[in-house]
């Protein structure tokens, strides 16, 4: 009964942050897409991608969601148009009212600061 009520609990919360999501989610992981014209940022994961990263955590704030860790480069693409590149960018997340643990979340300054 317990590993039901508990597998139940993990997918109402990824049910949470999917509607939370603008550009998807997997499972509790929120994403995240920045579409940037002829951008010259690199494929691998690095100090330039920290302003993406930090706005992927603000989104997230403002819509309900605490962010937990690390945020990640999860892919490149080039975008429809042939010019723009396509950055996807994920956090793992916890929906905010049923957080018992807020003093973990990631925040903004955390990412800025090297710590999420």
């Amino acid at each position: 009964m317990a590993t039901a009520k508990k597998s139940s609990a993990a997918k109402d919360k990824a049910v949470e942050v999917e509607k939370r999501s603008a550009d998807g989610a997997d499972g509790t992981r929120h994403e995240k897409i920045f579409v940037l014209a002829g951008s010259s940022l690199p494929e691998q994961d690095g100090p330039e991608h920290d302003a993406n990263k930090v706005a992927c955590v603000q989104e997230a704030l403002q819509r309900g969601l605490h962010p937990r860790g690390d945020v990640r480069l999860d892919g490149v693409e080039n975008a429809a148009d042939g010019l723009s590149r396509a950055y996807a960018y994920s956090v793992a997340m916890v929906p905010s009212a049923v957080d018992d643990q807020p003093g973990e979340t990631t925040t903004p300054r955390k990412v800025i600061e090297g710590e999420g």
